[in-house]
């Protein structure tokens, strides 16, 4: 007994220590957790006029959004009066003269093409293997994807005659989108849905034939080259692409966004990370992003003004730019001039 005494307290002198200082650094856990409840609480709490204005700015968003769903109900409804004249200009288009090559606008070969390449968003989208391929564009069509909320997105149709390049009568697509913030109207895409376009044998202009790299084999080798479809910029490749957040890019999308990024760089300043490669989820949301531009263009701006868009007459003008430009380097000549005859009367003298 005495040595299982002995052994006891032997043995309590290491435990009970140990037990006490773990309930001390739980006391301290515990004594900091609830100091930053209260740091949070002091950071959150706002003053009684801020409450009071957000009370009242959020009655003035009640009414705000009372106003865009009344005016959203008048949308509705004048697209539905306006669309007979979208119908009569289809017609319009599609009136043969009986000679001459099929088109999806045989009165005006190349209307929607033209429209197309003339608008900011598209001219550098539609490549020149594109165009014979657009000929045969008919008509291009839009709707809400809800009609009582145009918040929720918005589908674009773009229909086709009968070609020799693909089986599809129509090539449609659908933004699905909603108001990320309230306060500013902020949109998010939360992803872009498209029809896959079957090609026909040998039609498809979005790839290339390239000859494959012969390794030795001498002359009979290399007469015997064989070719493989590489992708190539397109419009049909480049639009009609599906898109949706964190999904992996093909190497041909991967490229489009950089380029893009590249291009916008100059007008933004520096880019900080010029030396690092973005992540796909970066590029993903930039290729979303210029698409639902270039969706809403075809919506807002090709669809009920597209006879505008095929003259040039809506198109943004250049000319004050050019202007500028002009003026500002006739200025730098004469003032060059200015100190060439400075030059020439101070050596005379």
């Amino acid at each position: 007994l005495k040595l299982l005494s002995a052994r006891f307290s032997h043995s309590s002198i290491g435990i009970w220590p140990a037990f006490g200082n773990m309930g001390l650094v739980k006391k301290d856990e515990q004594k900091k957790v609830e100091e930053k409840k209260e740091e949070v609480k002091e950071v959150k709490e706002e003053p009684e006029i801020v409450k009071r204005l957000k009370e009242t700015e959020d009655k003035y968003l009640k009414l705000e959004k009372e106003m865009e769903k009344k005016i959203q109900q008048l949308v509705v409804e004048y697209t539905a009066k306006q669309q007979p004249l979208l119908d009569e200009r289809k017609k319009m288009l599609c009136v043969e003269d009986g000679a001459g090559e099929k088109t999806g606008t045989p009165a005006l070969t190349g209307f929607w093409s033209k429209a197309l390449q003339n608008h900011p968003a598209f001219n550098e989208l539609v490549r020149e293997w594109d165009e014979p391929v657009l000929q045969y564009l008919q008509d291009m069509q839009h709707s809400f994807v809800d009609p009582e909320d145009s918040d929720k997105g918005f589908n674009i149709k773009l229909i086709f005659a009968e070609n020799p390049y693909f089986t599809n009568s129509a090539l449609e697509k659908e933004y699905k989108t909603e108001i990320e913030n309230p306060y500013c109207g902020e949109q998010k895409v939360l992803g872009i849905k498209c029809t896959q376009i079957v090609w026909k044998q040998g039609k498809d202009v979005t790839v290339e034939a390239v000859a494959k790299k012969v390794k030795g084999g001498g002359a009979k080798k290399a007469k015997k080259k064989k070719e493989k479809e590489e992708a190539r910029p397109s419009f049909f490749r480049d639009f009609f692409r599906d898109l949706y957040p964190k999904m992996e890019l093909s190497p041909d999308a991967k490229e489009m966004a950089q380029s893009m990024q590249e291009d916008e760089a100059p007008y933004g300043g520096e880019d900080d990370d010029d030396d690092e490669e973005k992540d796909d989820e970066t590029l993903v949301g930039q290729l979303m992003q210029f698409d639902f531009e270039a969706g809403a263009a075809i919506k807002d701006d090709l669809v009920p003004r597209a006879i505008r868009w095929y003259t040039g007459e809506a198109c943004p003008d250049d000319d004050d730019d050019d202007d500028d430009e002009e003026g500002d380097e006739e200025e730098d000549d004469d003032d060059e001039d200015d100190d060439d005859d400075e030059d020439s009367e101070d050596d005379s003298a």
